[in-house]
């Protein structure tokens, strides 16, 4: 008892704060609530909406008393019953929408089940199914539950019963109620279904509950509490555990962890009433807290465990955060509140928008609401709802707000209405006139412009001043800019400055209309935020100017049309500098920053996420963002990411459509904005951005011609000759419907994305055979980008351009070709025959003439090469002897010349034999005859001894021998004497070509099992060109004689042939002017 006694107490304490009604939702929804509405007139094919639901790809499916619809945010498509198809509805009246596993729609109406094939869309009536076992065709659906424990079961509530529906196999079960079997249900009329947190279905009929555990057994039956029965309404259950049951006698709250033993809570127009089941006992608790419930019939918890109630006098909604219970009717006094107090049912989408159905129509809300907006003023009676806001002015403590046609209401700083200057007051009679701007030109007085007239008004007693403006129509003011000594004046025809102190008229048009620039056409006035000698000018078709008061004109920026970094349009509205010293430029065509500094424009438009491209204002916040007004709602741009989230009428702007430069920054930081319906006011800080949506666009109807394609989600197969491809897409973000923007690309054809706007289709005329992909992406209503929604697309080949066709045409032309060779064959097999030898012939001839020639040119090279190396040595001889039969005659020889001249030429007779050997070597070589003799000989030695020998001749050329072997001795097999004249002709090769001075090195190293043996010189080098033939045996480069860097020739080329037939190789490395490095490599081998 005293468990029960703390119990009783608890749930009282929380009825307490649940039945803290509130009359009105404002406190909680806000006065400035707003619905987006969709009835008959956006399409509906009825307004009493009886059901709403949302399927898998974000269709919304909305029932309705005469017909079904689905609704992508922008195109309403109908479904009704038709006596003449058998493809349509088994009735007009909707009662429940479900989707099934398979992306299915469930139709359930007043006779019958219908289903809507996924994708397909076209609908299936279940009484055409002749193998299920219980007719559903002709029975009224009033239920229908996807359940979540099992898979591809449907649970089907009727007026005779619950049918559990395998839709795999169509078996079905039926639960109904049995007067003689306790465990059926309490009545066959099924009201609702509801699934628990422990997959236990709810079972709401005309008389009573029923619970159906997993094993799809009635675990709980209740037909009444206390004396009254139970006619259930509607079941609502929410992630705390409580069931939420609507009756005729009221609210019944319960929590499904002990439902027999646990005490519920009813609430009714009589109180709160307390019942316990065990006991079968109800008292009253609170008899004075009471709500009138009339028609609850509908029942929802949204996501935040929100219950919202449905009657026929407004909505009741018990708030989870602050635990209190609201509800709220339709006022007539706020714009685009509810359309009817006549509440039918409540829906939740993906991302928190509550669908509203009434007998007039849905009702769309998105809630969050984060701006204000003053409807009236109670205390001064001053109304600004509805009204052209024109111009908003701080001037000191007082908030000054002009409409168009209603005059000038003055407010202080805490939004109190301190008057309002009426159009007709005798104050300030402004006739016909409206007000067009307001300037504060000192701290007593500020100017009014109208369309006629300047009002000076003193704003310490309102009086006024009246300066009518002339005939002329170019007269009137465009913008005034006080800079504490001369007031700045644009009108329809000059640029003057008005000198406070002389009171005296400077103009300045003559300049302006000099650089070509129209005076009258000046629309805006900024000062600079660091010179003050500077001000910023722009209007329509000026571009942004920048004028020295002292010296004039400095600068005009304008658009151009080939440079994408320029002033984005010449039309200018506003200007503002930010804290960076930016100048940011508000136009008809986007929103573009100057870098004062760098003179470099940045351009933002509603491709880069701003919500409209004319911008009416601009003011910087504190943190470095920037807010613009547009003709279709507020931006703002965070300077940092670059980011820009827009905000619409759905997250409480008042008025879409702003005036331009109807905007203020006040001191305290708030920011004001005026538009065509009124005024919207915030702190820029306490501003929440929006979360990024995560809905993707969603590929619907797809056409070619007026034939409707079924598209998979793979791939959209088209045929060649398919022409008019109308695709049809959305986002399914019901939010913020009017601001949605889109873009695509089609790889294969375009190369950059596409703006579209708000257009949701696509028409292609045609596209040629191939493959494509189409990405499509959007810009939900606050400028966030979706991910791509990517569709692949393949056009056929035409029958004659398929591989059957080409394989086809291979081979007709192959056979065509077969045929015509085989003729021409047989034809010129004759002619082939004879010509045959005639051709054998010639190309015989031919050979031989091109060999006849190459070895006369051959033999030409040899001469050429032979007779200069054997001139040299034979020139020596004839003139030692000439010399010698001279000094004979003369009989002044003596022994010791004639020693000397004898071996001169003995040495050059030496060098005639030594040529004479190498070329009959030569020759031997390449006819195979030469002969090496190997044995094993101690390598290092060899070259050591032959090296020597020829050190005195290479030191009387002037040039240093250094010899530098990496081992002492090293034995391998070889040919002792022809690997020594290998080394001399190398050294000999180097002494020739190196100047007096040079360095020649010898180096005998083991490289990977060769004995490499490398004369190095520091001499003239040799081209790239020549080493491609300093081998070869009288060899001659064009224009270059190769015998400048090669001796004879024949030296060098015996060298090769000898360390070839020992099995080794020779490496030539060589620059001009960098000396050269022959290697001869020797195999590291023993004979046996």
């Amino acid at each position: 008892m005293r468990l029960k006694a703390v119990i009783n107490v608890v749930i009282i304490c929380v009825l307490i704060n649940i039945f803290s009604f509130k009359s009105t939702s404002a406190d909680i929804l806000g006065r400035e609530r707003q619905f987006d509405k969709l009835s008959v007139t956006e399409g509906l094919s009825n307004d009493y909406i009886t059901t709403i639901f949302q399927d898998s790809k974000g269709y919304m499916w909305i029932g309705t008393q005469d017909g079904l619809n689905r609704y992508d945010g922008e195109v309403v498509k109908t479904y009704n019953a038709d006596i003449n198809s058998s493809n349509s509805l088994s009735s007009t009246y909707i009662n429940v929408i479900v989707e099934d596993d398979f992306g299915n729609i469930w139709i359930g109406t007043d006779n019958g089940l219908d289903i809507i094939i996924n994708n397909i869309y076209d609908v299936v009536r279940v009484k055409e199914y002749k193998n299920i076992k219980y007719n559903l065709g002709e029975v009224e659906i009033t239920a229908i539950l996807n359940t979540s424990y099992e898979e591809n079961i449907m649970l089907v509530g009727t007026s005779n019963g619950l049918i559990k529906l395998n839709i795999e196999t169509w078996e079905a079960e039926e639960f109904y109620n049995d007067e003689g079997d306790d465990n059926s249900l309490t009545n066959s009329y099924i009201t609702c279904l509801e699934e628990d947190l422990y997959n236990c279905i709810w079972v709401g009929t005309k008389n009573g509950i029923n619970i159906i555990d997993k094993d799809f057994k009635i675990a709980y039956s209740q037909t009444k509490i206390y004396e009254n029965k139970l006619f259930i309404y509607d079941i609502g259950s929410n992630s705390l555990g409580e069931m939420w049951i609507s009756t005729k006698e009221g609210i019944i709250i319960c929590h499904i962890n002990n439902v027999e033993s646990m005490q519920i809570v009813i609430l009714s127009s009589d109180g709160v009433k307390l019942y316990s089941f065990d006991e079968d006992k109800i008292e009253s608790i609170l008899e004075n807290q009471y709500i009138d419930i009339y028609n609850n019939s509908f029942i929802m918890s949204d996501s935040k465990d929100n219950m919202w109630i449905s009657s026929s006098d407004g909505i009741k909604v018990y708030f989870r955060d602050i635990m209190e219970m609201v509800e709220f009717k339709k006022d007539i006094k706020i714009q685009n509140d509810l359309s009817s107090n006549v509440i039918t049912c409540f829906y939740e989408d993906i991302n928190g928008v509550i669908w509203i159905g009434t007998d007039r129509g849905v009702n769309i809300l998105t809630g969050n609401k984060q701006f204000n907006h003053t409807i009236r003023n109670d205390q001064g009676g001053g109304l600004l709802y509805d009204k052209d806001i024109m111009s908003i002015l701080q001037h000191g403590e007082q908030i000054w707000v002009a409409t168009k046609f209603n005059g000038i209401y003055i407010y202080n700083k805490a939004g109190d209405l301190i008057t309002h200057l009426e159009k007709s007051d005798s104050e300030i009679n402004l006739n016909d006139n409206y007000i067009k701007n307001m300037f504060s030109i000192n701290n007593q007085f500020i100017i009014i412009t109208t369309n006629k007239e300047l009002l000076a008004i003193d704003t310490k007693n309102y009086s006024y001043t009246r300066d009518t403006y002339e005939q002329d129509y170019f007269y009137e003011v465009n913008y005034l800019y006080n800079d504490g000594e001369k007031i700045w004046t644009a009108t329809e025809k000059d640029f003057y400055a008005y000198d406070i102190n002389s009171e005296e008229k400077i103009y300045y048009s003559n300049e302006l209309r000099e650089a070509n620039i129209n005076p009258g056409n000046i629309k805006y006035i900024i000062a600079d935020n660091k010179d003050n000698d500077i001000i910023w000018l722009s209007g329509s078709d000026t571009g942004v100017i920048k004028y020295s008061k002292e010296n004039g004109i400095i600068k005009q920026y304008i658009n151009d049309s080939s440079d994408k970094k320029s002033l984005i349009s010449n039309n200018i509205n506003c200007m503002t500098f930010d804290e960076l010293g930016n100048l940011w430029i508000g136009t008809n065509m986007g929103l573009s920053k100057l870098d004062v500094v760098l003179e470099k424009f940045t351009s933002y438009t509603t491709a880069e996420g701003l919500i409209n491209n004319f911008i009416n204002s601009i003011l910087p916040d504190k943190d470095n963002n920037i807010w613009i007004s547009s003709n279709k709602g507020l931006s703002k741009l965070n300077l940092a990411t670059k980011d820009i989230i827009n905000f619409t009428e759905m997250d409480g702007i008042y008025g879409s459509k702003f005036n331009l430069r109807s905007s203020i920054i006040c001191r305290d930081g708030t920011m004001m904005f005026g538009s065509t319906k009124g005024i919207t006011y915030f702190k820029p800080e306490e501003i929440v951005e929006p979360e990024k949506t995560n809905d993707k666009v969603v590929i619907g109807d797809i056409l070619i011609g007026k034939r409707k394609e079924v598209y998979d989600e793979n791939e959209l197969i088209l045929e060649y000759d398919d022409k008019d491809l109308f695709i049809d897409y959305f986002l399914p973000d019901y939010s913020n419907l009017d601001n949605i923007t889109y873009e695509y690309m089609i790889e294969g054809i375009d190369s950059d994305w596409i703006y579209v706007d708000s257009s949701s289709d696509l028409s292609i005329k045609f596209l040629e055979p191939g493959k494509y992909i189409l990405k499509i992406r959007a810009r939900d209503g606050h400028g966030n980008l979706t991910e791509e929604t990517i569709m692949n697309m393949r056009v056929k080949n035409p029958i004659w351009k398929t591989p059957i066709a080409y394989l086809v045409y291979i081979f007709t032309v192959g056979v065509v070709v077969l045929y015509i060779f085989t003729y021409v064959k047989i034809l010129r097999k004759l002619v082939n025959q004879k010509t045959m030898k005639l051709n054998n012939q010639l190309e015989e001839n031919k050979r031989l003439s091109e060999e006849i020639i190459n070895k006369e040119k051959f033999k030409n090279n040899y001469f050429v090469n032979l007779s200069h190396e054997l001139r040299t040595p034979i020139n020596v001889i004839s003139s030692t002897v000439q010399l010698i039969n001279t000094f004979n005659k003369e009989g002044s020889i003596n022994k010791e010349k004639l020693s000397k001249y004898m071996q001169i030429i003995s040495k050059n007779c030496e060098s005639l034999l030594k040529i004479i050997g190498d070329i009959i070597d030569s020759s031997k070589i390449e006819t195979g005859h030469y002969k090496i003799n190997k044995e094993n000989n101690d390598i290092v030695y060899i070259v050591e001894e032959a090296a020597l020998n020829m050190s005195k001749y290479i030191e009387e050329k002037g040039l240093s021998l250094i010899i530098d072997p990496d081992m002492e001795e090293k034995v391998i097999s070889c040919d002792a004497t022809e690997i020594e004249r290998c080394v001399i002709n190398l050294l000999g090769n180097a002494v020739k070509f190196t100047p007096e001075g040079g360095e020649i090195y010898v180096f005998i190293s083991e490289v990977n099992q060769y004995i490499e043996i490398t004369v190095e010189d520091t001499g003239i080098g040799i081209s790239e060109e020549d080493q491609e033939f300093i081998f070869k045996r009288f060899s001659q480069v064009d224009g270059a004689n190769i015998t400048k860097v090669s001796s004879s020739g024949i030296g060098l080329t015996l060298v090769k042939y000898i360390v070839e037939l020992h099995g080794g190789y020779v490496r030539l490395e060589s620059e001009v002017n960098n000396g050269s490095r022959f290697t001869i490599g020797l195999p590291s081998v023993l004979e046996e």
